[in-house]
C-alpha cells in the first residue's frame, strides 16, 4: 500500500521555499547562534525521517493484517447452527450490523430450544402416563394369572 505522505525532506530545506518566502530561523539569520539552527534543523530532518520510517512499518503491518483477515474469512466464514454460511465484511462489523444479526441468530436458537423444550416435556408426560398404563396391565396381568391359576386348582 502507497503511503499517503510520499513526500520528501525537501520540505525542510530552504530549496523548498519559493523564492518570495525567507526562512526565519535560517542558519544565516544573526538572531540566532548557528549551531542551535542547525541541531534544531538536523532534529527535525532525523525526527521527519523516523515518523515516516515508522508510518511505512505500520501501513506495511496493515496492509499484511488486511491480507490475513481476508484469508481467514474465505477460509473460515461464519456458519450459523441452520447451515447458513454467512461472510461478513469489515463494514458490517464497524457498523454494528454484525452484532445486530448474531442477536437475532441467538435469538432464533433460543426460541427453537425453547420449543424443543416444551415438546419434550409433553413427550414425558406422555411416556409417563404410557408407564403407569404398562404396571396397571402387569398388575391385571398378574391378578389374572392368579385367579386363573385358582380355578384351574378348583377344577382339577
Amino acid at each position: 500500500m502507497e503511503s499517503m505522505f510520499e513526500d520528501d525532506i525537501s520540505i525542510l530545506t530552504q530549496e523548498a521555499l519559493g523564492p518570495s518566502e525567507v526562512w526565519l530561523d535560517a542558519p544565516g539569520d544573526p538572531s540566532l547562534g548557528g549551531d542551535m539552527c542547525s541541531a534544531s534543523h538536523f532534529a527535525l530532518i532525523t525526527a521527519y525521517g523516523d515518523i515516516k520510517e515508522r508510518l511505512g512499518g505500520l501501513e506495511r503491518e496493515n496492509a499484511t493484517l488486511r491480507r490475513r483477515l481476508k484469508v481467514y474469512e474465505i477460509k473460515y466464514p461464519l456458519i450459523n447452527d441452520f447451515g447458513e454460511e454467512h461472510g461478513f465484511s469489515l463494514y458490517e462489523i464497524k457498523d454494528g450490523s454484525l452484532l445486530e444479526m448474531e442477536k437475532v441468530s441467538l435469538q432464533q436458537r433460543l426460541n427453537q430450544f425453547q420449543h424443543e423444550l416444551q415438546k419434550n416435556k409433553e413427550q414425558e408426560e406422555q411416556l409417563g402416563e404410557m408407564i403407569q398404563a404398562y404396571e396397571k396391565l402387569c398388575v391385571e396381568k398378574s391378578d389374572l394369572e392368579t385367579e386363573l391359576g385358582e380355578m384351574l386348582g378348583r377344577v382339577s
